[in-house]
């Protein structure tokens, strides 16, 4: 299967511009087109083949997608922050934008930090700062592909835990984590932590300064970015919550949690859910070999398997209780045991430094 099943993503990003050239309603193009699209094409087309093919046109699709991105979203803003623009159009706009950066933006980020080269993880924090969440390369990279599947982890969602609540104690405890982690790395390189070499007051800086510019040129500009960067954060939470949605590892006698399994991440076959998703299915690989390239992740068995596409279930999401309904035997046959105690429902787990 050739590098073309990736280019949706493409696609979709173009229905934006599309969507603010017809005006209107025409503006929530994007945000009724994904997801309608998604599932109905995972339904339509089932599970995938997986098939090997050239390393170099697949690498192509993120550093061609980020700058993409990125100017889609200054080209909106713009259009937001003209004083003709209608609120509808501004609103759907911004929803727009929001919905494709935090799906596709935040995948194509995700790919980036997780990279060798500095190059590419400079990439993938320039489309987090769009987002206005560039902490996220330290606390995910150094924090969640530790303790995924711990309660540890403030990314991953405890069973009977909704989204909504799920994303404030998740933006909340990645953001102590990213810090915790940079104050340690400078503190064992002999280097002050604050100071210039702090690479969480190095972001915070400039997203500071990414406001304020912002700002002075237009409130509306400064509406339109910070719903967009709320909205794009919200959605790549969303995906955090599902991806290991109550499966915890079980702790041994020593105090160390067992090694993360592929039972320990929610993957998914369907065909149309990883072309789109530049194979995010694939996530217990993912696991496996954080730096592995989408296009080289493997389907592994023994892995949690969700109903449907991960944009089905993240609808199921928005409906804590239907989630619920869907998942949580599903969890319990995956993890082959009566839930742990500490897993029936509650979300307030206290967190434990695992440095």
């Amino acid at each position: 299967m050739s590098a073309a099943r990736y280019w949706s993503a493409f696609l979709f990003l173009a229905l934006v511009p599309l969507g603010a050239w017809l005006g209107g309603a025409w503006t929530f193009l994007l945000v009724g087109a994904l997801p309608l699209a998604l599932v109905a094409c995972d339904e339509l087309l089932g599970d995938e083949t997986p098939l090997e093919a050239p390393r170099a046109p697949y690498r192509l699709l993120p550093w061609l997608y980020i700058p993409l991105q990125l100017a889609v979203i200054v080209w909106a803003g713009c259009v937001v922050a003209r004083p003709g623009t209608p609120p509808l159009d501004a609103v759907g706009l911004t929803l727009s934008v929001g919905v494709s950066a935090g799906v596709f933006g935040f995948i194509a980020a995700h790919e980036m930090v997780h990279s060798r080269h500095p190059g590419e993880q400079a990439l993938g924090v320039a489309m987090l700062a769009g987002m206005l969440d560039m902490p996220f390369a330290i606390s995910h990279v150094q924090g969640h592909h530790r303790r995924a599947a711990t309660f540890e982890d403030p990314a991953t969602a405890r069973r009977g835990e909704g989204v909504y609540a799920f994303i404030l104690r998740s933006v909340a405890g990645q953001a102590r984590e990213a810090w915790a982690f940079e104050t340690r790395r400078l503190v064992r390189g002999g280097r002050a932590p604050l100071g210039p070499d702090n690479r969480v007051l190095i972001y915070a800086a400039v997203e500071v300064i990414l406001v304020v510019v912002v700002a002075a040129l237009s409130w509306r500009a400064l509406a339109f970015f910070l719903a967009e960067s709320a909205l794009a954060i919200s959605l790549l939470e969303a995906f955090n919550y599902i991806a290991h949605y109550g499966l915890m590892r079980r702790v041994g006698p020593d105090g160390r949690p067992e090694p993360l399994r592929p039972r320990h991440s929610w993957n998914t076959r369907r065909r149309a859910n990883n072309a789109a998703l530049f194979n995010m299915g694939r996530h217990a690989d993912h696991h496996r070999f954080s730096a592995r390239p989408y296009h080289e992740l493997e389907v592994l068995e023994g892995g949690a398997l969700l109903p449907c596409g991960y944009a089905g279930v993240l609808l199921l999401a928005l409906a804590p209780p239907l989630f619920r309904r869907v998942m949580d035997s599903r969890v319990d046959a995956v993890m082959g045991a009566a839930p742990d105690p500490r897993q029936s429902g509650r979300a307030d787990h206290p967190r434990q430094d695992a440095a």
